[in-house]
């Protein structure tokens, strides 16, 4: 705080109360080779956060400590936060000779978070798997396990806030008499958010248990999302939450885990896994849907997580983070200013061509690619031979685009003092390099030369050294002798290392494709040591 206030102290304290209470009703049976069981249960959980503080300045004596020792006390301030859900399950199981195996389960479900004629929502499952290893029938000898499964299910989603299907206000002293000041727009009618699952896969295991591994299909349909749809300010709000629309994401993963060799003194290991995701918006209510972009229609997000410096276009068809944002389109080679598109426009609003412009304000928002990666999984390896291990993970995606707002920041033509420059400033136009990519450097420039566009956008694919570890472990009869039963010495790195589009930029923060100076990479770690067993 300013040296004026002579020291600033705050106080606070906060409790958490929470339990949860079951009763549950167990079934099994068996009978020759039918197996059923099946599970009837009531659930209740109940939290409650309480919070008190007061601050001040002013330290009456050097090094207060308490509140009572400041001279000019804030008002203190207490407020209480309560969420509780209810929820009502059933599941059965069957299974015939360990070979066939169906499931069912119901659970109907009631949260705090909705207004009470909103608070129940009903979900269930239902799967089946067929071990065709077992059947007598089966007769490949290299295969020593295949099993098909299948299953569909719902499940509900509640992660919002408290109280916002309800308008908020702050109680505040008008005058000494009481007042209201607008908090927050709540929605009357939100409700439940629910995925339904479709799966179907197989998981295999062969060659005397040296190979085993699964491959899914997945279907995955949210309905009624919940969103946080932002608002023009002038309205009083700058957001609500919303049930909005529908969305489904679609994709196969494959796994596979394999050991080549398997002998006395050598074992070696190997993993593979790699998934495909295609998500799209499937529908959104008529009253969202106020733009069209290239024949999309939607609506503008503001990404409010680092002060909308990212934008996306929700829309039907696309991807839930499609970029929406101007193009670059160079420079130009005579004055080195930037340049970005701009769609040319009929008299009744109707497009019918492209044109450039040197104005950012004046550039057109386009859709510029996805942030989510196409592929995505990780690979390693484990080594151990005469005592020495050694094991290696790697991470990696492929694909998708992302902001390098950091790089944005340092590509800046001049007009503040005091920053750090990227290194490819050094390529800036001039009259001597009037094929550069970069615009020219002038202080305070007119136009905005670094502006948000897809200049920025890089794609988001990386390879990531996960975890590295090395290792002896010191032969048994030398171990034993001093009463130790295993020694073994150590070397461990996480995060070693990471490769991607440009050095310095990490796309390994989110999946929604956004970086910022404000966000630190993974921390890389490294450490020695001895483990002993007694």
């Amino acid at each position: 705080t300013d040296s004026s206030d002579n020291g600033y102290l705050s106080k606070s304290s906060s409790k958490i109360f929470s339990y949860n209470l079951q009763q549950l009703l167990n079934y099994n049976h068996l009978f020759g080779r039918h197996s059923i069981s099946g599970l009837l249960g009531h659930e209740y959980y109940n939290y409650k956060y309480e919070y008190m503080g007061m601050s001040g300045r002013n330290f009456g004596i050097e090094g207060a400590t308490e509140i009572d020792q400041l001279l000019n006390k804030d008002y203190p301030s207490s407020y209480s936060s309560r969420y509780n859900n209810e929820g009502y399950f059933f599941r059965g199981m069957y299974d015939y000779a360990n070979t066939y195996y169906a499931s069912l389960s119901f659970r109907r479900d009631a949260s705090s978070r909705f207004n009470k004629n909103n608070r129940w929502g009903n979900f269930w499952s239902a799967g089946v798997a067929w071990v065709i290893s077992k059947e007598e029938w089966f007769k490949t000898t290299w295969i020593d396990n295949l099993k098909l499964k299948f299953s569909v299910g719902s499940q509900g989603n509640d992660n919002i806030g408290n109280f916002l299907y309800t308008n908020t206000y702050n109680i505040v002293n008008n005058g000494n008499k009481v007042g209201y000041q607008w908090r927050g727009k709540g929605t009357e009618n939100i409700t439940w958010e629910t995925n339904t699952n479709w799966n179907t896969g197989i998981e295999f295991e062969g060659l005397h248990h040296r190979i085993n591994g699964s491959f899914d299909f997945f279907y995955r349909k949210t309905s009624d999302m919940l969103f946080s749809l932002g608002t023009p300010p002038t309205i009083g709000y700058t957001s609500r939450y919303v049930n909005l629309g529908d969305m489904r994401n679609m994709g196969v993963e494959l796994v596979l885990n394999a050991t080549p060799i398997r002998t006395k003194n050598l074992t070696w290991d190997v993993h593979f896994n790699i998934s495909h995701v295609k998500n799209k918006v499937l529908n959104l209510p008529a009253d969202v849907k106020t733009t069209t972009v290239e024949g999309y229609d939607g609506y503008v997000n503001h990404d409010a997580s680092f002060a909308e410096k990212f934008w996306y276009f929700v829309g039907e068809g696309l991807s839930l983070y499609t970029w929406h944002m101007p193009k670059y389109a160079g420079v130009d080679g005579e004055t080195g200013e930037a340049l970005y598109y701009k769609n040319v426009l009929d008299s009744k609003g109707n497009v019918t061509g492209q044109e450039t412009t040197k104005n950012w304000n004046e550039a057109t928002d386009y859709l510029c690619g996805n942030a989510m990666p196409s592929w995505y999984g990780g690979i390693g390896t484990t080594l151990a031979a005469y005592g020495f291990d050694v094991s290696v993970n790697f991470t990696y995606q492929q694909g998708g685009k992302a902001y390098d707002y950091t790089y944005q920041t340092l590509m800046h033509t001049g007009g503040a003092s005091a920053t750090n420059w990227h290194e490819d400033i050094l390529n800036v136009w001039s009259t001597d390099n009037k094929g550069s990519c970069i615009p020219r450097l002038m202080f305070s420039e007119k136009n905005s030369q670094n502006g948000r566009s897809d200049r920025f956008l890089e794609s988001a694919s990386y390879l990531n050294c996960q975890n590295l570890n090395m290792g002896y472990t010191l032969p048994k009869n030398l171990t034993q002798k001093a009463q130790i039963e295993s020694a073994r010495i150590y070397f461990s790195a996480e995060n070693l290392f990471y490769i991607s589009a440009r050095q310095g930029f990490d796309p390994r923060y989110t999946i929604a494709g956004y970086t910022n100076p404000e966000l630190y990479s993974p921390m890389r770690t490294c450490s020695f040591g001895v483990q002993l067993v007694f």
